[in-house]
């Protein structure tokens, strides 16, 4: 089942060529979202069907839901509350998949990880010093899914403490957002990109697959090209530690935080690209991978029908890449060139 639906996934673009390529022209609308994060749609359509102010209102009300830098958002009031709260169905939903991937990651997933993430200088606010033991400690109290439940619209906190923050799948979800709408408007071929978060339907303007490129991890912040993938019908979302870090005196900090230590997570794993039917699991398994190791991550790609995986990991001091056999054949290997 797992080859045939990837197969699908691949493959279908074929068909929607022959249907839609006649008098079809290329829209693009970018934009800004959640701060400075830059937004990129394209579809292919006889005609203009959609504005950019369209885009934009989905957006400003995800953010007046899920903006932790918002103080009147729907989550900052969650977060300020405790026992049972009425919420939004899209918190619902995020609460509900959050649960689901909580679940299956033994815990790496986990959004209330937002107090130490906070702590460690990579939230809102100001960063003044490293936290302490007792610090770490005393914030793992409130730290868990366990510690919160969700039934019939509302949310119960077992700990007014507990803080909820869905960053590390707000761009996901975002994208799933917009490809939802495009589709409602019977947009078949678009290219959803938010934040480097990617979700790809139907044909590009030639009538060919998009594609896609993977970026090497780089802590000197230079841009080179790992891989390119050519998609439809899937998402991609990569995470990697040498996305957002700081260095105290000689000591590099990473911002994934492990949700059982409270520290950050130091595995063998460089960059972690997840490709899925949706954006929102995509970028929930980049981001818990990058907690885990490169065995623990590869056995829930094995495990699962919706998931494959690019991986860039470290083994004995050599950097080794990791590819789902099923991505192999879409997956063109960046060949290095030596520089002067």
């Amino acid at each position: 089942m797992r080859r045939i639906l990837i197969s699908l996934i691949f493959v279908s673009s074929i068909f929607v060529f022959f249907l839609t390529r006649k008098n079809s022209i290329e829209y693009e609308i970018s934009g800004q979202t959640m701060g400075t994060i830059q937004y990129n749609v394209k579809y292919i359509s006889e005609e203009k069907r959609i504005s950019k102010s369209d885009l934009d209102s989905i957006l400003i009300n995800f953010n007046n839901i899920f903006s932790t830098y918002i103080p009147n958002s729907e989550i900052s009031i969650v977060n300020e509350s405790e026992g049972r709260i009425k919420v939004s169905k899209e918190f619902g939903k995020l609460i509900t998949e959050s649960n689901i991937i909580y679940k299956l990651t033994d815990g790496m997933f986990d959004p209330t990880v937002g107090p130490l993430v906070n702590d460690w200088g990579f939230g809102p606010g100001n960063f003044e010093k490293l936290p302490s033991k007792q610090r770490i400690q005393e914030l793992l109290q409130y730290v868990g899914f366990d510690k919160i439940s969700y039934e019939d619209g509302h949310l119960h906190k077992k700990f007014k403490k507990s803080y909820i923050d869905f960053s590390s799948i707000a761009k996901g979800y975002a994208v799933d957002l917009i490809h939802d709408y495009l589709k409602s408007k019977n947009i078949e071929n678009t290219y959803i990109e938010i934040g480097g978060e990617v979700r790809v339907s139907g044909v590009n303007k030639d009538g060919n697959n998009w594609v896609l490129g993977i970026l090497e991890p780089s802590f000197d912040k230079k841009i080179n090209l790992s891989a390119t993938v050519s998609l439809a019908n899937m998402a991609l979302a990569t995470s990697g530690n040498y996305m957002n870090n700081y260095y105290v005196d000689d000591s590099l900090f990473f911002h994934t935080i492990n949700p059982k230590t409270g520290l950050p997570a130091y595995t063998n794993m460089l960059s972690a690209s997840v490709f899925s039917s949706n954006c929102l699991s995509a970028d929930a398994y980049a981001t818990a991978f990058m907690a885990m190791n490169f065995i623990e991550s590869k056995s829930i790609l094995d495990s699962s029908s919706d998931l494959l995986g690019y991986i860039i990991y470290k083994e004995k001091g050599e950097v080794k890449i990791y590819i789902s056999d099923e991505l192999k054949p879409y997956i063109r290997i960046v060949e290095k060139t030596n520089s002067n």
